[in-house]
């Protein structure tokens, strides 16, 4: 009998660990192996169709497992990120607020309904939620950006410092410090972003930070360096491109900067265009 249980137990982890790594074909193989007659096999199912692109199948499989268990916090969670990370936050707070009455405590669902927020742009709510979930590392980030866009840059170092201390290793809190350190024109911006980097050399927004510093600083190759590779890390990240391009023009590099010029001009028709959003209607089948 135990060894029966042990074995469940290990069919049910080798699907999720398949999930995490993106093997989804791997993943299903394994997970059609499994009863279906569990909330777990249905949230399962979904992150997998999540992961295939597939948010209709998704959002299906976790109603199905909120069917069988409404208290399901998994299954609230992954229903509520389909339609969050998907351009349609006002189903993520539907779903979120809807959970946060079923599951007062989850710390996950209040953030989930925080980035909903966020999303939709309700700063105070936004701000307000965020800050109850710290000290999430979700919640650090999502509320450092909210400060940071809109210039509340003390605030913002304030919070950088917080994160900092609570997660050392993180390299968003470096990143938010030489954010908010710029943005209030004060020393530390290269010791800071050169600090992020370390602990992430693929992050773009801080390749593109610190290009931007070093252009301010006239070191107009080492900028362009930088700037380079946050937009290979990015290529749709539009200030990359442009102070890209700057740099290039203080180089004398003409058809290069106007490459770059128009790039920008690409990636800012490109946001003209609407975002595809998800139809949601509560328990549709």
């Amino acid at each position: 009998m135990w060894m029966w249980l042990l074995l469940a137990v290990a069919d049910w982890a080798a699907v999720e660990q398949l999930v995490a790594r993106g093997e989804y074909r791997a993943a299903q193989e394994q997970l059609s192996r499994l009863p279906q007659d569990t909330a777990r096999w249905h949230v399962l199912a979904s992150r997998i169709a999540d992961g295939n692109n597939d948010p209709a199948s998704a959002a299906r499989a976790a109603e199905a497992a909120l069917r069988l268990d409404p208290r399901s916090e998994a299954a609230h969670l992954q229903l509520g990120g389909i339609f969050l990370s998907r351009n349609t936050p006002e189903a993520a707070l539907d779903i979120f607020t809807e959970a946060q009455n079923v599951l007062p405590q989850s710390q996950l669902i209040r953030l989930g309904r925080g980035l909903a927020f966020k999303e939709l742009q309700r700063w105070e709510e936004a701000e307000t939620t965020l800050r109850a979930c710290l000290p999430h590392p979700l919640a650090y980030d999502a509320l450092a950006t909210i400060l940071i866009q809109r210039g509340r840059f003390a605030d913002a170092r304030t919070l950088a410092d917080e994160f900092r201390m609570a997660a050392p290793k993180d390299h968003r809190g470096w990143y938010f410090l030489a954010a908010a350190l710029d943005g209030l024109n004060e020393t530390g911006v290269e010791t800071a972003v050169r600090r992020a980097l370390e602990l992430e050399p693929r992050f773009a927004a801080a390749h593109a930070l610190y290009g931007k510093w070093l252009l301010r600083q006239e070191q107009w190759q080492h900028a362009a360096t930088e700037l380079e590779q946050a937009a290979r890390l990015r290529p749709d990240l539009v200030q990359a491109h442009l102070h890209l391009a700057q740099a290039y023009q203080k180089l004398g590099r003409a058809d290069d900067a106007a490459r770059e010029f128009q790039t920008v001009r690409a990636l800012k028709e490109q946001e003209k265009i609407p975002r595809q959003r998800l139809l949601y209607h509560r328990g549709a089948q």
